[in-house]
């Protein structure tokens, strides 16, 4: 029993912590901001929130129909991509937030980090809600985006990210651990995507 225990704690010593620099990261990131402007991470947060899906998807619905005909095919796709990521994406953080059950930055530091106006809706710390479901969005826009687009993205993915982190909710290897997981169900159900696209309504109209 000590031999498989060992191994269990080296890997979270160098795979999660990464020998102590996923804690000294996260209080070198939460020092980048003055109390004053803690309503900036509160909004990025907000805009980059999980909550904000229908919302996504009703934005989708309206770019398809205002495009032209052979654009509203892989706005088709990229919708059924959304559909399908987000839910597998959120179930599988589920089950990784259960399984290595690893406490908030607040549990192990103390109330002093957590700078959030509200609690948050998980015990458990990794991976990080907001950072699978920008994860999600990323992926998901990817094919159909521009440079300028994919630029835009990526920057928005790595401030909602910050923001995570300057608030107290999540270590580092969280908001990574998101977006890969996000990023990678979005690649699962790629096969499934285009099938389910054909039933989605969103025709597009020739201009």
């Amino acid at each position: 029993m000590q031999a498989p225990d060992m191994a269990t704690q080296w890997m979270k010593l160098w795979l999660y912590d990464w020998g102590g620099a996923n804690v000294d990261l996260f209080l070198s990131i939460q020092r980048t901001l003055a109390d004053g402007w803690i309503w900036l991470p509160e909004f990025l947060s907000a805009v980059g929130s999980y909550w904000g899906a229908p919302a996504v998807v009703v934005l989708f619905l309206v770019w398809g129909h205002m495009s032209v005909r052979h654009a509203a095919i892989p706005l088709r796709v990229s919708l059924g991509r959304f559909v399908l990521g987000l839910p597998l994406s959120f179930a599988a953080a589920a089950l990784t937030k259960t399984l290595f059950a690893l406490p908030r930055p607040f549990v192990l530091l103390g109330d002093s980090v957590y700078r959030a106006a509200s609690a948050p809706d998980s015990r458990y710390t990794m991976p990080s809600g907001h950072a699978v479901y920008i994860g999600v969005l990323t992926a998901s826009l990817w094919p159909v985006l521009g440079r300028t687009g994919r630029i835009g993205m990526l920057l928005f993915a790595m401030a909602v990210g910050w923001s995570r982190i300057v608030l107290g909710a999540h270590f580092p290897v969280d908001v990574i651990a998101g977006f890969a997981l996000g990023w990678a169900c979005v690649a699962l159900v790629g096969p499934w995507a285009r099938r389910v696209a054909r039933s989605l309504p969103l025709a597009g109209v020739v201009r």
